[in-house]
């Protein structure tokens, strides 16, 4: 009875298994980087047994939003389902195939690419990627490669799981991409093993092959960006790319590359400081001057910013308009944002000068030479500064009536157009004082309500409000604001209107280390130190061979010399560096000093007069009573005493 059950139950349940296996349905391949043809060229393929029915279906992280896949969506013949952005007759597709599905809506991270295959009932049914880390496979140099999914089928969110294409398949003529829309990856597609050294031998096994690197780290969070980039010089210079880092923890640059739009890589190396800037001149390759991509990627090969001019389309970055001979493509640091400007600065703060309409009047023939010679005349110019720069307009009025002409460049052998001067006087700024951009170090409220501490530079600087707020900020924020420089008793201090102060973003974090050593830069840090002496609003502590003194907030327990403490705060470097505290809790007790008393360092006793003089009576009266005691003894000892007869 029970064999005729279990096959019974082979015939009922071994066909529904088979369907299962065969209905399997995975994400098979990613073409994230685009195609020659487009950036935003990008497709995606999902693989399973053909007539599968993905009515319903949805994929997550392929755009902003789930692309969820139409009534009537079944998986070809071929058993590759197809996902694009463009048709393949769209002139910005390189793809021969045309795809099962093409939506607009198809945006594929570069950075962090993690895809989320669901069914109909919302069921997960694969991955492709893991969330927060660069796509596992693909590149997106020159030749655009594809992620390919390895078999046989196993973990999507694995890179083991994934290969870079090799072959190219169903793309128009010409094209260079590697890829295989419309073919599912089968067995084949697995890397042979390497065949064994002639040094191996049937029982030993030698594993040479190098380790496999580390994953990369989720996400990029360095402030470094591209600051400004001059693609179109004059005969006699040489192109360059700028950098800058807006934050106060320096970044190692080794393995960083700029790309142009072809790919073409220039790799970095070095160490970019805090609030400085590195121009690399001459980069590999040549930039168009109708139009081209600059990128920089880290070292995991990672998009950390980018910027397009002229005639290049893309939809992942900021794109700016035609760049003549001569102009820059400049960041607006304190903005985000990118324009052109006819004053490049390389190793200088940016200036946007931005070109004058051309005249109503054609210039005579013997006259265009000399104007191609010179550059377009100033209009309007607005200095943005990376760290102390004029105040910029408040207003998009004041913006229109304001004038400062641009810095000058010294060596300049290059006719420079002189600046109209607008007959209507500028409009003064709402603050008085330079604009500067910063990291809080302390709060308003810590100190006191007007007093507060920004790390600008490689120094803490103190910042007096001229009146107390309401806005809530917080330690490591970004802010903007405009101050005058004023001094107290011979010490400076910035001097701010509240209401001038603007919140930019969080400033890139360092991880607190204990210290044995004072830092030579500016920063937050965590160390241990001893307490020399305590003075009113402070402490004189040691650290190494070096002291240094700690601005105290009133709130802070008293301590003595002595004691070793535990601080977290912002240093301002020096020969004697000084210390800013966050908060209350930065200073945290570890240990005091043991007590050595010697005799005279016992507590003496002190009673009220009164007590005194009792217990000196008491020992008075103890004293007489013992005396008279002691000689009534001697009496009756004398009359006790038989005489002596034999005395003469």
């Amino acid at each position: 009875m029970k064999r005729f059950a279990f096959v019974f139950a082979c015939l009922v349940f071994a066909p529904m298994l088979v369907r299962a296996a065969e209905a399997q349905v995975f994400i098979s391949e990613v073409a994230w980087a685009g195609s020659t043809a487009s950036t935003s060229d990008e497709w995606l393929e999902v693989c399973g047994s053909a007539g599968t029915d993905l009515s319903g279906w949805s994929i997550e992280g392929a755009g902003t939003n789930a692309l969820v896949l139409p009534d009537g969506s079944s998986i070809p013949e071929s058993g590759a389902f197809v996902i694009a952005n463009y048709g393949n007759e769209d002139p910005k597709s390189t793809l021969r195939l045309a795809p099962s599905f093409v939506t607009t809506a198809v945006s594929l991270s570069n950075t962090q690419l993690f895809l989320v295959l669901r069914d109909a009932a919302g069921v997960v049914i694969d991955v492709a990627g893991a969330s927060g880390t660069a796509p596992l496979a693909g590149t997106s140099g020159a030749i655009k490669t594809s992620m390919t999914r390895l078999m046989p089928l196993a973990d999507g969110s694995a890179a083991a799981s994934w290969i870079d294409a090799t072959a190219s398949l169903h793309f128009n003529d010409g094209a260079t991409e590697l890829g295989t829309p419309g073919a599912c990856p089968e067995e084949a597609n697995v890397a042979p093993p390497e065949p064994p050294t002639e040094a191996a031998t049937s029982t030993e096994i030698i594993d040479d092959a190098p380790a496999a690197p580390p994953s990369p780290p989720p996400g990029p969070t360095t402030a470094v960006r591209i600051s400004e980039v001059y693609p179109s010089p004059f005969s006699g210079e040489q192109e360059w790319v700028e950098l800058t880092n807006i934050s106060s923890i320096g970044e190692i640059l080794d393995g960083w590359t700029i790309e142009d739009g072809k790919g073409t890589a220039t790799k970095l190396a070095g160490v970019l400081m805090p609030w400085s800037r590195l121009v690399i001149t001459a980069p590999k390759g040549t930039l168009n001057n109708a139009g081209d991509l600059v990128v920089l990627k880290d070292g995991w090969d990672r998009t950390i910013d980018g910027v397009a001019y002229g005639d290049w389309d893309t939809a992942l970055h900021p794109r700016v308009g035609d760049v003549a001979k001569g102009e820059a493509v400049i960041r607006l640091e304190l903005q985000d944002a990118f324009d052109v400007t006819t004053v490049p600065t390389p190793n200088a703060a940016n200036v946007l000068v931005r070109a004058s309409a051309p005249d109503d009047v054609a210039p005579t023939p013997s006259a265009s030479k000399e104007i191609e010679m010179q550059r377009p005349t100033p209009q309007i110019t607005l200095p943005v500064v990376l760290s102390a720069i004029k105040s910029p307009p408040s207003s998009p009025t004041e913006e229109k009536a304001s004038s400062v002409p641009p810095r000058p460049i010294q060596n300049d052998k290059r006719v420079v157009a002189t600046v109209k001067t607008p007959a209507k006087k500028p409009v003064a700024s709402r603050y008085k004082g330079s604009a500067y951009s910063a990291v809080i170090a302390v709060p308003p409220g810590v100190y006191s309500k007007t007093k507060m501490y920004v790390l600008h530079g490689d120094a803490v600087r103190e910042m007096r409000l001229s009146k107390s707020t309401t806005t809530a900020y917080a330690s490591g924020q970004k802010i903007s604001f405009v101050a005058q420089t004023k001094e107290d008793g011979g010490a400076a201090f910035l001097l701010a209107n509240p209401n001038s102060i603007r919140t930019i973003g969080e400033a890139a974090s360092s991880t607190l280390a204990t210290l044995s050593a004072w830092p030579a830069a500016a920063g937050a840090y965590r160390f241990n130190a001893d307490v020399i002496a305590s003075r009113a609003g402070g402490l004189e502590v040691r650290l190494g061979n070096v002291d240094g003194d700690v601005l105290l907030p009133s709130a802070m327990p008293a301590l003595k010399p002595g004691d070793r403490v535990a601080i977290e705060g912002f240093i301002s470097p020096g020969t004697r560096p000084r210390v800013v505290l966050a908060g209350n809790s930065a200073v945290r007790l570890l240990s005091t000093p043991p007590i050595e008393l010697s005799a005279r360092d016992l507590p003496k006793l002190r009673l009220p007069w009164f007590f005194a003089a009792a217990l000196t009576a008491t020992a008075g009266g103890a004293g007489l009573v013992a005396y008279l005691r002691s000689e009534r003894l001697k009496r009756l000892a004398l009359v006790a005493q038989p005489l002596d007869e034999d005395y003469p």
